[in-house]
């Protein structure tokens, strides 16, 4: 089966998202940047209110106090700001283009990007899958993975593709 995609940073951030939902909701560190924006937030409201009822509350040089909150608020986007340069480094820097093919069939599977590289996995090196209704991941190791947008797929591709990892996927 042959499956022409084209990759995003929100394809990227997917398959990023999946790989820690799989390591457990609690052991992500993407959590980080879901409970420090809050607790962030949670400051910068108790140092208000302390602003309030103080008159003089920066008068004693506490600018810093404010400054930590915004820092924590801040995660978010700087999580957005390092997908998108992990995202980038993937690709030579010369293309622009992130289309990407990829074969797969009952011995290998070939990722390719037309005229740059291509890499042969056979599936015995392939040691987990995991697949939303997002994106599509073939691990290699422990913490390396394939993705492909689920999207890619067509309907009969999908069903093709789960039959061939029943097949070929060493159960761990």
């Amino acid at each position: 089966m042959l499956v022409n995609y084209k990759l995003t940073v929100s394809d990227y951030r997917n398959a990023v998202a999946l790989h820690y939902r799989l390591r457990g909701r609690w052991r992500s560190p993407l959590n980080v940047f879901l409970f420090m924006p809050i607790v962030g937030g949670l400051l910068l409201i108790n140092d208000a209110i302390d602003a309030f009822r103080r008159g003089d509350y920066f008068s004693g040089g506490n600018y810093f106090v404010v400054l930590v909150p915004l820092c924590m608020l801040a995660l978010p986007l700087l999580y957005r700001y390092l997908t998108m340069k992990q995202f980038k480094n993937m690709f030579p820097h010369s293309r622009t283009d992130s289309s990407l093919t990829i074969d797969l069939d009952d011995q290998r599977i070939v990722s390719e990007m037309a005229g740059l590289s291509e890499s042969k996995i056979l599936w015995n090196a392939i040691v987990k899958f995991a697949q939303n209704e997002k994106v599509t991941l073939f691990y290699l190791a422990k913490s390396r993975f394939l993705f492909v947008p689920t999207n890619a797929f067509s309907a009969a591709q999908r069903a093709e593709l789960n039959d061939l990892v029943a097949r070929q996927v060493v159960k761990s």
